[in-house]
């Protein structure tokens, strides 16, 4: 049998490994500020699959997108097909979680900027310590999302999504009946 030898390079990935688990994001939310923004990748990485998770309790499918483009999922919402674009915030500061609706890295070469208006549909504002997701169309560049609301985003998951839904223009689950029960399948149950 004739040896392939290794393309240049490509050693180095065959012989690494995996950096080691790490003990220093155990006390999550209770991390130096160095910390979060150490590890603000997997932060952002968790809250998108808390809206995930939420979405699929209900029967909401969603895809994800590569990161270059402006919205982080596709949402298959009975009333249409939405792009959301997915902001995490760890911890709130004065009772409130802070969110910057900007794209972007200061140190990118194309910087921090704002997001065009056609960039995506829906915004996920993501209290990540908290467990709860709230969905709005508001493009402010800052938004807020006060500690106050999370026992209602927790009562009623997706009731901000059909609010949102309904802000886009399009008919509100509600205002048409209940949704269909979904089978594991993807076929709808009869009864």
């Amino acid at each position: 049998m004739p040896n392939q030898p290794p393309l240049s390079g490509f050693e180095e990935l065959f012989s690494s490994y995996p950096p080691p688990p790490t003990d220093d994001i155990r006390d999550f939310p209770d991390l130096l500020r160095a910390t979060l923004t150490r590890h603000a990748k997997w932060f952002g990485l968790s809250g998108e699959y808390l809206v995930d998770s939420i979405l699929l309790r209900f029967g909401i499918y969603t895809s994800h997108l590569p990161e270059m483009l402006p919205a982080d999922r596709i949402v298959y919402h009975p009333a249409a097909d939405l792009r959301v674009q997915i902001k995490t915030c760890c911890r709130p500061r004065n009772g409130h979680f802070h969110f910057s609706l900007t794209k972007g890295y200061h140190r990118s070469p194309t910087g921090v900027q704002r997001y065009a208006p056609d960039d995506f549909d829906v915004v996920a504002l993501v209290a990540l310590s908290e467990n709860a997701v709230k969905f709005t169309t508001e493009r402010q560049q800052s938004q807020k999302l006060s500690v106050g609301e999370i026992a209602r985003l927790r009562a009623d998951p997706c009731a901000s999504l059909e609010r949102a839904v309904a802000d886009l223009g399009f008919l509100a689950p509600s205002d048409s009946g209940p949704l269909p029960a979904l089978t594991l399948d993807g076929g709808v149950a009869h009864g």
